[in-house]
């Protein structure tokens, strides 16, 4: 499971796969199949980037953030178009540290300095 949670699909988990997975968490394999990225789409595992905008919006990372053809927020749902139209960040604004892993994340917000993720959209460039 750890190298789902960094981003490593390779390989990309068979059904058996995502439905012991999802015995596990109690969701669906098919809500787990959605939650992955298309098949054929590179992934950039680091750094984790976000969309401060978008964040504070919806407070969850998004998976498309990741996608290595990815560098501006775009939409949730295919197809993927521009949404704010800024850069994802990769690191705080304020204090320059590299984000955590999502799911360490606690509060949206640094974890050194505390800048709230949808303050950051403020010094995001277009």
């Amino acid at each position: 499971m750890a190298r789902w949670e960094r981003f490593h699909f390779n390989p990309r988990p068979s059904q058996q796969e995502l439905e012991a997975i999802a015995s596990v968490v109690e969701v669906d394999a098919d809500s787990l199949t959605q939650m992955l990225p298309p098949a054929g789409v590179g992934m950039q595992h680091e750094p984790i980037r976000l969309c401060g905008a978008c964040y504070g919006e919806n407070p969850c990372h998004r998976i498309e953030w990741q996608y290595k053809s990815v560098w501006k927020c775009v939409s949730e749902a295919p197809p993927m178009e521009a949404r704010h139209l800024l850069k994802l960040l990769a690191k705080c604004p304020n204090c320059e540290t590299p984000f955590k892993m999502p799911a360490l994340w606690e509060d949206g917000c640094c974890h050194r300095c505390r800048m709230l993720f949808a303050e950051m959209a403020k010094q995001q460039k277009s």
